[in-house]
């Protein structure tokens, strides 16, 4: 009974759902769905626990457990549970196996792609360079003595130019996107380098100095 009033259910809130993609019958749809909605989630959860209390009945532990008997081909309980941990041992191995496949296939992938990515100067040079930004930016904040102002911009970025080193091992980034105040309280710009360690994710050197870029 409760399983056929949560199936019904079910179709009936999707129904409203529908329904409720046309003005004129919003409302109706609304307030009928919110009903059905409570209706149903009782219902499922009346079936849930009649579910459960078959199987224990049957003399299994619960439904997942009698799903679990299933999967093994196992019909009486008493068996079950005598195999039931070798079963449960057996699959979780096998699930981490499987795991453990999946993250090696996905890890050679990425490897692969690194591989391609760094062969190609923008492709590895744009791979980190959120990062080295994000990582570097505070850090050339630092070498101002007194208030500093970015001048960076969405066409303008922090880090406009790269170098890469040591095939790839790291990145030297570099920009001039940032204004100093001496001591006598004027503006100058100043130009960065910040060196990146691709495979460490960190910075390992930060140089500031006076004046723009040269082109």
């Amino acid at each position: 009974m409760w399983i056929g009033i949560t199936i019904l259910g079910i179709l009936y809130v999707l129904a409203m759902v529908f329904l409720a993609l046309f003005k004129r019958c919003r409302k109706f749809a609304l307030w009928t769905g919110l009903v059905a909605v409570a209706v149903t989630l009782t219902s499922m959860t009346v079936t849930g626990s009649q579910i459960n209390a078959d199987a224990r009945a049957a003399g299994y532990d619960s439904a997942d457990d009698q799903r679990d008997a299933q999967r093994a081909g196992i019909t009486d309980p008493a068996m079950w549970r005598t195999q039931r941990e070798a079963y449960l041992r057996t699959w979780a191995a096998e699930k981490k196996q499987k795991e453990a496949a999946a993250k090696a296939t996905k890890d050679q992938e990425s490897a692969q792609a690194d591989a391609i990515c760094r062969k190609d100067f923008n492709c590895w040079s744009n791979k980190f360079n959120r990062a080295a930004t994000k990582a570097c930016a505070p850090q050339v904040e630092r070498a101002a003595k007194n208030n500093f102002e970015w001048t960076d911009s969405f066409t303008s970025p922090k880090f406009p130019r790269a170098v890469i080193n040591s095939n790839g091992a790291s990145i030297t980034y570099v920009g001039d996107a940032i204004k100093m105040q001496n001591g006598f309280g004027a503006w100058i710009i100043v130009s960065y380098e910040c060196e990146f360690d691709t495979i460490a994710g960190s910075v390992v050197a930060v140089r500031v100095n006076p004046g723009q870029l040269t082109e």
